[in-house]
């Protein structure tokens, strides 16, 4: 009897120990900036913000591009760190480490998309899917707006780069409407990437090493450090890893999980979800000081969109404005844009000695792949009085945390953008 105990105990034990990503019920899908659209999305068609005698005449936004394929750097890294799959079979077959058999095996017969890690710097399939999806709603709610345009009435136009032009094309297959026109992007300068023009962000911020101090400083924290132990033991494997193995594995992980399929790669299975929490805190401290709170400059170039909004919906409101304006950028711009608007301040700014669960600022939720402000110009009348107002919409759900419950009226709107319109640039 007391045998049978010992070998009762010892099983369940062995089975405790193993950790079994295929079969969890709730996985953590938040990756930072690289988050598939369709783990933080809602749906305009549910939620869109009606009243009555209430119509939009005018929609403006701005729009990140789809998910697009890693760099060629990151692919390189990333390739390299795919060896560790020979490591963990040799591990597993000896009996060390604590993953079960079916993430070992799902892991062992990956096999790589040739999309991801040759087409380096393109938007990937999945990216235009999601262009696609979002075109279709929006077209699907405001068919007025963007279906019945004519040149004149509309802009459609994306910051440099093929995978943003891409994405734009993305999003006109989902409206269904292949005679609207995209404007030519501009390489120097243009109101949805006026950073990129700025010899004093590009130099003093965006590749200046100081910038990301607390990133670097969290990746010595014991947080961090425990997620290093944590795969090390895990996996078995008998060489120990960097940091350099980790961000590659965890791009791995993010970089070939969909969202639009929901399915997650099999090299999520070498993370817990407290590792990819303490993995995107990483990001979010790179975010939080390149492109939004952290560095007082970024506030600035946030201004030179909303300016756009601001006057846009000024000669919309008088009669001779455009129905639709969209823009395709960057997360650097809708970061920027939020710090403008005062969005997802933090009362204590973040920093590698303490990581707060309950951060206002997520990159995840707020940058992801495809992630979008869009704003609405309604026009009310009520009798023989007319009335406007403006209605912010961030990933598809009303922006509650602007006016009320993201409506605002044209006062409201006024307000808070006008002190924006003359803003300049002369710093650059």
């Amino acid at each position: 009897m007391k045998l049978f105990l010992i070998l009762v105990t010892t099983l369940f034990t062995t089975t405790l120990s193993k950790i079994c990503y295929w079969n969890e019920n709730c996985h953590y899908k938040y990756f930072s900036s690289k988050t598939p659209y369709e783990f933080v999305r809602g749906d305009i068609r549910d939620s869109v913000v009606t009243k009555p005698g209430c119509k939009p005449i005018s929609l403006w936004g701005l729009v990140r591009h789809g998910k697009r394929n890693p760099g060629e750097n990151f692919v390189c890294k990333m390739l390299d760190a795919t060896v560790i799959k020979d490591y963990i079979k040799r591990s597993y077959q000896k009996g060390d480490g604590h993953m079960c058999a079916q993430d070992v095996e799902n892991l062992i017969n990956w096999v790589s998309d040739e999309d991801t890690f040759r087409n380096v710097h393109q938007i990937a399939n999945e990216g235009y899917e999601e262009m696609a999806g979002l075109g279709q709603r929006f077209s699907a709610v405001f068919k007025d707006l963007i279906m019945n345009s004519d040149k004149k009435n509309y802009t459609l136009r994306s910051a440099y780069g093929h995978w943003l032009e891409n994405s734009v094309r993305g999003f006109i297959q989902g409206i269904g409407n292949e005679s609207l026109v995209i404007e030519q992007s501009n390489k120097t300068y243009d109101v949805m990437a006026p950073y990129e023009s700025c010899n004093y962000y590009m130099k003093g911020v965006k590749k200046n090493p100081d910038i990301y101090t607390e990133a670097t400083k969290y990746q010595d924290m014991n947080e961090f450090l425990a997620v290093k132990e944590g795969i090390q033991k895990r996996t078995g494997i008998d060489y120990i890893l960097t940091n350099e193995n980790i961000t590659s594995l965890y791009d791995l992980c993010r970089y070939t999980t969909s969202g639009i399929h929901n399915k997650l790669s099999p090299w999520c299975a070498l993370f817990t979800t407290e590792d990819i929490k303490v993995l995107e805190y990483i990001g979010d401290l790179r975010h939080y000081y390149r492109n939004s709170y952290g560095t007082p400059v970024n506030k600035i170039f946030g201004r030179i969109p909303l300016t756009d909004l601001l006057e846009t919906f000024i000669k919309a409101k008088n009669g001779n404005g455009k129905q639709f304006t969209l823009y395709f950028t960057h997360a650097t711009m809708m970061d920027m844009v939020y710090v403008a608007l005062g969005l997802f301040k933090d009362e204590v700014p973040l920093t590698a000695e303490f990581r707060n669960d309950t951060r206002k600022w997520r990159s995840s939720k707020s940058s992801a792949f495809a992630s979008n402000l869009m704003v609405t110009l309604n026009r009310c009348i009520e009798g023989k009085k007319t009335d406007y107002n403006v209605v912010f919409y961030l990933n598809e759900r009303p922006l509650e945390s602007i006016c009320n419950n993201g409506e605002c009226s044209w006062r409201e709107f006024e307000e808070k953008l006008k002190p924006f319109a003359n803003t300049t640039l002369d710093f650059c």
